[in-house]
């Protein structure tokens, strides 16, 4: 990696089962987790933008890393072009290298995925319907350009909601399957990691679940969503809903029941990834940002406990610490790095 945020140039050859990186804040804990899996969408999983990813004083950065094939990128922030190189041969379109690097981040920042609005909710799903639902990508970017064109098209507002609606179904019905498929499983997860009332998954959609139902209202909110220059139905407006004891989670729940919520979610992400294999067949690596730090000792023992068994599945472990203390099964046998002023040490 070069020139990434406040990290020094470095070429790591990390250990096989991963590391856990020992450093305080504001050292680059995080940011070397950035960098270890930007190759995944090409984008930050911390949400910044590329041009805040650049070191400072630097006209651009590059990242590599080593799956199944190498994966490099580099951005160059005077043109914001990205140049992406799969197993030595330029990719065309971004489209055709996510999904050979994988990984799953847990961090005390993912609380926002229940507490948060509906839009990191489908972020999140977004992302991972990216990395395992074939034509998810086309699908939703052809969703999202029909969406900016809708309401200022004039006479061609009928080409651009047909567009909406057979793209738009595509990415619900993706959604929609993947909740289906792995409610239960969620409400497996929260209650090992210690709720005792029913936790639920599914997926909101406001009476477009088809690409003719769709398409119709497209129909009925025109004249209503020209005037206003927004499209109010579709996608774009539905939700990943979570209910615990049959209450809405976001709005009902606890900061121990949103922390447990959201870890769950990572999980059933992780084990998603798992199942499907992707491209490469490999194990996803599993990311622990600082994770352990605002769980009490029964959530912390459960959440080791889930973490042991994907390590002894062989998933890779990367975990980050501000300094070395007790750290629950597999992570604590991990290998132990060092980071201090971007600078990383085995």
């Amino acid at each position: 990696m070069q020139a990434f945020r406040n990290l020094a140039d470095a070429d790591l050859e990390l250990p096989p089962p991963g590391l856990v990186l020992v450093g305080r804040n504001g050292h680059g804990k995080t940011s070397f987790l950035e960098a270890l899996l930007y190759g995944e969408v090409f984008r930050s999983f911390r949400g910044a933008l590329d041009r805040e990813l650049v070191r400072f004083g630097d006209a651009g950065f590059h990242v590599q890393a080593q799956a199944e094939k190498t994966v490099a990128v580099g951005y160059d922030a005077r043109t914001k072009e990205k140049r992406v190189v799969v197993g030595g041969l330029p990719a065309q379109r971004l489209a055709e290298a996510i999904g050979i690097v994988r990984g799953v981040v847990l961090s005390p920042d993912d609380v926002q995925l229940v507490s948060g609005g509906a839009r990191e909710r489908r972020r999140y799903l977004d992302v991972l319907l990216s990395l395992v639902v074939p034509g998810y990508v086309e699908a939703l970017g052809e969703y999202r350009r029909a969406v900016r064109h809708r309401c200022r098209a004039g006479a061609d507002v009928a080409d651009w909601e047909a567009l909406l609606a057979r793209s738009g179904a595509r990415v619900a019905a993706a959604r929609r399957g993947w909740a289906e498929r792995w409610a239960a499983r969620y409400g497996e997860h929260c209650r090992a990691i210690g709720e005792s009332a029913d936790a639920e998954l599914c997926y909101a959609s406001r009476n477009t679940a088809s690409e003719a139902e769709l398409a119709a209202a497209l129909e009925r909110s025109r004249e209503r969503d020209l005037e206003h220059g927004r499209t109010s139905v579709g996608p774009h407006r539905d939700d990943l809903r979570l209910l615990l004891g049959g209450r809405e989670l976001r709005i009902y729940g606890s900061a121990g029941q949103w922390r447990t919520a959201a870890m769950a979610l990572r999980l059933v992400e992780a084990e998603t990834l798992a199942e499907t294999g992707g491209r490469t067949g490999a194990l996803p690596v599993l990311c622990l940002d600082d994770a352990f730090a605002e769980l009490d000792a029964a959530r912390s023992a459960r959440l080791g406990a889930l973490v042991d068994g994907l390590a002894e599945r062989g998933s890779q472990v990367f975990a980050t610490v501000p300094r070395d203390g007790e750290m629950p099964g597999a992570v604590s046998r991990l290998p132990k790095w060092r980071i201090e002023d971007g600078r990383i040490e085995a």
